[in-house]
């Protein structure tokens, strides 16, 4: 709750600085396993991105056209105010689930009618956790709980690229 105080009284940008900062310098960094949720900051800690990593340095996830398609990690935060790529863990390892990959990987070259509140990269991910893709998760802090229910995930640690 605090976290989300922060983001939303104007010290998001700040907050996301030094939460990368720490992440990237003192925190023990992760390599994402297939069918790991991956997110990066979106505009200055106001909005993130997320998706699905399915190896090979590659991640689904759903542009902003509406295309799910299959991107390197340097194209997923192309554009973004992202310092870091944060990946599911727990208990200083990533998580991941082959069914979550498989599930992402069908879904490449499909489109949806992208909304940036009702229809966007957190609710494609979390109907990758699911498999319910018309589920109600639009928002990062909802798909943190959905991943934590389906991967077991309580942390969230940088990508070591």
């Amino acid at each position: 709750m605090f976290k989300k105080l922060l983001k939303f009284s104007g010290i998001g940008l700040v907050y996301n600085f030094s939460e990368s900062f720490v992440g990237n310098v003192f925190i023990d960094k992760v390599k994402p396993k297939k069918g790991s949720v991956v997110y990066c900051d979106l505009a200055f800690g106001y909005a993130e991105h997320s998706g699905i990593y399915v190896g090979n340095n590659k991640i689904v996830h759903l542009n902003s056209r509406g295309n799910i398609e299959i991107v390197s990690a340097s194209e997923f935060i192309e554009g973004t105010t992202a310092l870091s790529i944060y990946v599911s863990s727990s208990n200083g390892k990533s998580d991941g689930s082959e069914p979550v990959c498989r599930r992402a990987l069908r879904m490449v070259g499909k489109c949806r009618d992208y909304n940036v509140i009702l229809d966007n990269c957190h609710q494609f991910t979390s109907g990758c956790l699911t498999g319910n893709f018309e589920n109600s998760d639009n928002f990062l802090w909802m798909l943190k709980d959905t991943t934590e229910k389906i991967l077991g995930s309580d942390e969230w640690r940088v990508w070591e690229r």
